[in-house]
């Protein structure tokens, strides 16, 4: 269900637990261009992979209930911190007693390697923030547990244990980026995700590197030059074996597992801007647009 424009205004006036979530796992700036009206949110309606996550989460829940002795209730509801006014979340489910948060996750499973054993406690950095912040925005909660599907097919739980010294830290984190978007004050060290976006075009003028920007185009220039290498090794190596495969579909080993594959796709379909403009010169003028020049980043 689309977010209205008031629900979007709403969410511009505090950072919520799924901001924390992106900030944690390095897309500060992502967020700060949202909050401050610079970047417009993404519609996630047509998003298979999130609708399938919301019609899926009463059903996990209820599985795990059942699988760990939960008795839980609905907590679709909204809470701002009662100090902190600009700190809010909107919850999963709750457990009868209110003290323990459950936080419900439908996870691909490519994701299963950033998380620990069923029963503890390791996590993604963007779901461990999230429950930091949840837990620290409802008040009387003393647990939290995040529970994820994952792949459709292994559930696993992850009870959450957070120290007064985090909670603390994370407010103040908070707090300074929530202070960076009401003055609206870029910062580029902590937001280097989006710095594209905000530098769009260069001034023409130059400017002298210090001893930390030296070193660290030195250091790129090396880098790049090492994976040329890897990439024309790869190349290498990569044409050796389809010239041995031939119109082989599939290099087995002696034990019979696939090494590799060399399929044909299926045939796809696609507009032709060539064919168009042969055809119909003056219709394809009509739709030509110029577009705005983009920078390009090169180490010399």
């Amino acid at each position: 269900m689309a977010l209205s424009e008031q629900d979007l205004a709403v969410r511009d006036q505090a950072v919520w637990s799924s901001d924390a979530g992106m900030i944690a796992e390095g897309k500060a700036g992502e967020v700060y261009l949202q909050k401050t009206g610079q970047k417009p949110k993404p519609n996630l309606d047509d998003v298979e992979a999130v609708q399938m996550g919301l019609a899926m989460q009463e059903p996990i829940m209820r599985i795990a209930a059942g699988r760990w002795g939960w008795e839980f209730k609905d907590a679709d509801y909204t809470l701002h911190h009662p100090k902190h006014n600009w700190l809010a979340s909107h919850f999963d489910y709750i457990s009868a007693d209110g003290k323990t948060l459950y936080e419900v996750k439908n996870l691909g499973v490519h994701q299963r390697k950033k998380y620990g054993d069923d029963g503890t406690e390791m996590i993604s950095e963007k779901y461990r923030a999230q429950c930091l912040h949840e837990q620290i925005v409802h008040e009387g909660v003393q647990n939290i547990i995040l529970v994820v599907l994952f792949g459709g097919q292994e559930l696993c739980h992850y009870p959450q244990n957070f120290t007064a010294l985090e909670a603390e830290a994370h407010i103040r984190a908070m707090a300074e980026f929530w202070a960076q978007v009401q003055t609206k004050s870029y910062n580029p060290q902590t937001m280097a995700d989006v710095v594209g976006d905000v530098y769009k075009v260069d001034d023409g003028e130059s400017m002298v590197a210090n001893a930390a920007l030296e070193t660290a185009c030195n250091q790129l220039a090396m880098i790049k030059a090492k994976m040329k290498e890897y990439e024309e090794a790869e190349e290498g190596l990569k044409q050796m074996i389809q010239s041995a495969m031939g119109p082989k579909a599939q290099l087995k080993a002696f034990d019979g597992s696939v090494l590799c594959t060399w399929k044909t796709s299926k045939p796809s379909k696609r507009f032709s801007a060539d064919l168009l403009k042969q055809a119909l010169p003056d219709t394809y003028e009509k739709f030509v647009v110029e577009q705005p020049g983009s920078r390009r980043f090169l180490v010399k």
